[in-house]
């Protein structure tokens, strides 16, 4: 009786090898925690549409918008962990959330990396007319009023809050922050607000038609869609603000799937035409496989984890 049940489980390996093997053999959701049309979620449909050519199967956009990105993340940290349901995430999801709400929905080590996509430099813009046309000069109009000048964000705790926040501890000044639910890039055009950091893909088509003007992007080095504009590191040294596009799973997700998908978007992101349209967007390609990806979020973590404490931002 031993022997034929280990006979029986030994006929079924093999098929189970090529069950795992065949992946994907059904369509894969990728959870965008945010609205259509945001810049997340035109980013995950171009690289989802390249992925399901690659897999051989659909790449269904789910949008599960809200809370900072909390909603999506737990869609996806409480999913079945077969690589059938991913999470197209961003900073906040695990750099920052995870420090500022004292009762997250998720954990971060309910989700494993597969992929970061890409960077996100923030644009420092203030509005067109404004008569600050340096960061140098931005720096020097706010020590001469302390606390008088406002910076807009697209909320307590997003990315664009905390990043501006790093840059003041560093130029060692003082502004008044304005969060925004909607509306902020709209209000700093009309001057209610001194400055934002904005992110590349919102920021150049009110940059190219004078709306505002750019005194500095947030990365190690300046966007090819932006040569013009120095980072904010040629002025404050060893100062770096992006934020990023990563693709996590559900912790448990077969190794194998994971390296799967992984290796097949690190072909998508590195092929010509993708980073072609990144770079138009003035976004940056990242790729490389799930260890890298691994490490860079436990460095960034730490760096916003601080930024976060020193600034005592908090969410309830």
């Amino acid at each position: 009786m031993l022997l034929g049940t280990a006979a029986l489980v030994g006929a079924a390996l093999p098929s189970l090898a090529q069950a795992q093997a065949a992946y994907p053999t059904r369509p894969v959701r990728l959870v965008v925690p945010f609205g259509p049309g945001s810049s997340p979620d035109v980013i995950a449909r171009l690289l989802g549409e390249r992925l399901s050519r690659a897999m051989g199967q659909p790449v269904v956009i789910e949008n599960r918008a809200g809370a900072s990105t909390s909603i999506g993340a737990q869609a996806v940290a409480t999913a079945r962990p077969d690589g059938y349901t991913l999470l197209y995430a961003v900073n906040n999801t695990l750099s920052i959330n995870p420090f500022i709400y004292s009762n997250l929905s998720y954990k971060p080590e309910d989700l494993v990396p597969v992929i970061r996509v890409l960077s996100v430099p923030y644009v420092l813009l203030v509005p067109g007319n404004s008569p600050i046309k340096t960061l140098g000069e931005l720096i020097e109009a706010a020590k001469a009023r302390p606390g008088a000048m406002t910076y807009g964000s697209y909320g307590i705790g997003q990315g664009t809050h905390v990043a501006l926040a790093r840059l003041l501890n560093e130029a060692g000044i003082t502004m008044t922050h304005v969060p925004y639910r909607d509306g902020v890039l709209n209000d700093l055009v009309a001057g209610r607000i001194d400055l934002l950091f904005d992110p590349t893909t919102t920021a150049i088509p009110q940059i190219e038609v004078g709306a505002v003007r750019a005194l500095a992007v947030s990365g190690p080095r300046r966007v090819d869609a932006l040569p013009q504009v120095p980072t904010v590191a040629e002025t404050l040294p060893g100062f770096v603000g992006d934020s990023w596009h990563g693709v996590l799973a559900p912790r448990g997700t077969p190794a194998e799937v994971v390296d799967k998908i992984a290796t097949l978007s690190d072909g998508i992101i590195k092929s010509d035409e993708f980073r072609a349209k990144l770079r138009e967007l003035g976004l940056v390609p990242a790729g490389g496989t799930p260890a890298d990806f691994r490490d860079f979020l436990v460095e960034d973590a730490k760096i916003w984890g601080k930024v976060v404490k020193e600034n005592n931002i908090r969410v309830e």
